[in-house]
């Protein structure tokens, strides 16, 4: 058998994220060759609390818990399709986390940016990913 083609699919909370599902499935369900990683990278946080105290781990421990969520709902709907997920969990700007990890997968998975033209033009992580990655990269919709 050929070494399984290594997918890598940023994941986060949004609705961009969620519309690709239904692509990956059609893709590559109940296919053997294929190794989905699902990665969700919590951004950093920078806190100004006028008080002067902030309970940073609080803070930590639910931003974890709540990427955990994440990636745990979007693991389920792939295994109930018959896509086995592999979980990655990183603090740091998602960009450059996904592009530290990108050389370790053939195909890097990224919802399409479906927000205001302006935003899409300035803010665009996608214009990043797709510049920037060492690998192929599918926008999916």
């Amino acid at each position: 058998m050929a070494d399984a083609i290594k997918i890598l699919f940023g994941v986060s909370d949004t609705e961009e994220c969620r519309k690709a599902i239904p692509t990956i499935i059609k893709l590559f369900a109940r296919r053997s060759e294929i190794e989905l990683t699902l990665l969700h990278v919590i951004p950093e946080t920078i806190v100004l609390a006028e008080s002067g105290i902030v309970d940073y781990a609080s803070l930590e421990h639910l931003k974890q818990e709540e990427s955990n969520e994440i990636l745990n709902k979007f693991a389920s709907i792939f295994n109930n399709e018959g896509i086995i997920c592999k979980k990655i969990l990183r603090n740091g700007n998602p960009i450059d986390v996904v592009l530290e990890i990108a050389n370790e997968f053939d195909l890097l998975v990224i919802g399409a940016s479906e927000s205001s033209l302006l935003l899409r033009i300035f803010n665009s992580h996608q214009n990043s990913f797709i510049n920037s990655s060492p690998i192929p990269v599918l926008v999916a919709k």
